[in-house]
């Protein structure tokens, strides 16, 4: 100890002779604050956020608030973040005016809070980012580090939410090799196991996690001005239970029993290998635009085998089976501008499991790292994606099945989406837009498909002699939107969407298929002012 202390002092004494100028021209410190405040209004029918079934008619109006705030500290070209967030109700929704510390307090879905009378409201902030940023010595090209709670941002792909978008915690480092070629790789800590099982010292087995990680590499190169070229490598790992944001109940395999080992009891090796390659390319000649994205995933997880599915597998319940993964995701999107007119065209397609398969052999339907919420997000659908309430969308609170802003696929079925949009610039700061989308699963659902409210998604009925009634059709969705940007900095958002529903959202709908009724036409509308500072 003594000898490196010695060192240390001596090392610092060097670097106070040989470099005394660099420590006094020290860059000045810099601060800024930047954001957006939200303000909207909404009233939506049958989104089905709070009952969870589609086939009864619920109603809601309601407003609120949400303001983001990101605090900048800059020094030369480091800088550290701190991100914060407020979502909060008109008005106090329940016996309490937050959900943290007040038992029976109801708040909007996704909200933290209500502002009561007087809205002085307690312990809401939510912290969304905190890290810094900064370059790396002794590196040959141009390499940027960021340590901390931080976005994922263009880690994994140019798309919003094809597979890693929102907020994480851990590393990033992006390299620029040449100006046409960078390197970006990120690790991701999902969970923490932090003593692991060493269960003796204090820790309960309740609360061990597993160390859950992810990494991703993805390339950008650019051969030609208008291509961008992004090709990806991401590993993930699972012990145990993990996160839901990357792994949802789906097809009556729920994300907890269904995944948890016993120590105590002997039980060990639920785990999860889970391997995603794949290119995301952007084109743009003139007025036309092409933006391709293409993933295969690939490797196995173990599942605990449910009571439900024992039979259809042919394995015991309580037993480990071993299930391959094999799927793809597809998303094809093409624009042409023609003066103030812009025309969209969209296909998405993502592989899924048979009704009648257990998937505890093979799970093909795709699983993102984390969506955030977020698929087609930046499509403009008001219902099946975050449009401008990003609360309210159809079944955002996943009680009947998996939400596909954040599953991608419907259920273990997987997905097909065909869309069209047209947006219309009358003036700089005024703008319409109008899509249609037509849904369907990859595979077909029976009928008498049931959804379990325990969080496991679609329960199929394995018995001899079930319906033969089935489709793939979830239904036709209409949008439309204006945006006036009368000020600077602020901006009027107005938008609708309708969703005809089709026979396969029926089999959404909770109970038994010879009892429930069909699933109603859901139904948005949103006015939302938002400043961006």
């Amino acid at each position: 100890m003594r000898r490196i202390l010695v060192l240390a002092v001596a090392a610092l004494a060097l670097l106070g002779v040989v470099t005394p100028d660099a420590f006094a021209q020290a860059p000045t410190p810099t601060f800024k604050i930047s954001g957006l405040v939200d303000n909207m209004t909404t009233y939506s029918s049958n989104t089905s956020n709070y009952d969870g079934n589609l086939s009864v008619r619920d109603k809601q109006w309601y407003a609120r608030t949400r303001g983001r705030f990101d605090f900048i500290g800059e020094v030369g070209k480091a800088k550290a973040v701190l991100g914060l967030e407020v979502d909060m109700t008109y008005g106090q929704t329940g016996a309490g005016d937050n959900n943290i510390q007040t038992a029976g307090a109801q708040v909007c879905f996704g909200c933290t809070g209500s502002f009561d009378l007087n809205t002085d409201v307690r312990t809401v902030l939510e912290v969304k980012w905190l890290y810094t940023e900064f370059p790396l010595p002794l590196i040959p090209v141009p390499t940027v580090m960021r340590l901390g709670a931080q976005p994922f941002g263009g880690a994994a792909n140019y798309k919003l939410a094809a597979y890693a978008t929102g907020d994480y915690a851990g590393m990033n480092i992006v390299s620029t090799i040449t100006p046409n070629v960078k390197v970006n790789f990120t690790y991701v800590q999902a969970e923490e196991s932090l003593v692991g099982t060493q269960h003796g010292q204090g820790v309960a087995i309740a609360q061990t996690r597993g160390d859950d990680f992810a990494i991703i590499v993805s390339p950008e190169v650019t051969p030609f001005k208008g291509l961008d070229i992004k090709p990806m490598y991401s590993y993930f790992f699972a012990s145990g239970t993990t996160n839901g944001a990357t792994r949802q109940g789906r097809g009556g395999v729920g994300t907890s029993a269904a995944f948890y080992a016993n120590p105590i009891a002997g039980q060990w090796g639920v785990n999860e290998d889970r391997h995603t390659i794949g290119v995301d390319t952007r084109l743009r000649m003139g007025p036309f635009s092409f933006d391709p994205t293409v993933l295969y995933q690939f490797g196995h997880r173990d599942v605990v085998v449910p009571a439900t599915l024992a039979a259809a597998s042919g394995k015991a319940a309580g037993t480990i089976a071993r299930a391959d993964l094999d799927a793809w995701l597809l998303d094809l999107r093409a624009g042409f501008q023609l003066g103030p007119l812009l025309l969209e065209a969209l296909y998405m397609f993502t592989t899924g499991n048979d009704d009648k398969d257990s998937t505890l052999g093979t799970v093909r339907y795709f699983q993102p790292l984390s969506t955030d919420t977020g698929y087609l997000a930046d499509w403009g659908t008001q219902l099946t994606s975050l449009g401008l309430d990003y609360f309210s969308a159809l079944g955002e609170s996943q009680l009947h099945i998996a939400y596909p802003g954040v599953a991608i696929g419907w259920d273990k079925y997987g997905r097909h989406q065909i869309g069209a949009r047209a947006t219309y610039a009358v003036t700089p700061a005024l703008s319409m837009t109008g899509g249609v989308n037509v849904h369907l699963t990859h595979r077909s659902i029976y009928a008498d498909t049931t959804a379990p409210v325990n969080g496991a998604g679609l329960l199929p009925n394995f018995a001899a002699g079930g319906s033969t009634d089935k489709s793939n059709y979830v239904g036709t969705e209409l949008n439309l939107g204006v945006t006036w940007r009368f000020a600077p900095g602020i901006a009027w958002d107005n938008a609708v969407g309708y969703m005809f529903a089709g026979e396969a959202m029926n089999a959404m709908v909770p109970g038994a298929a010879a009892t429930r009724s069909d699933a109603k036409d859901p139904y948005i509308l949103t006015s939302r002012v938002r400043l961006t500072f």
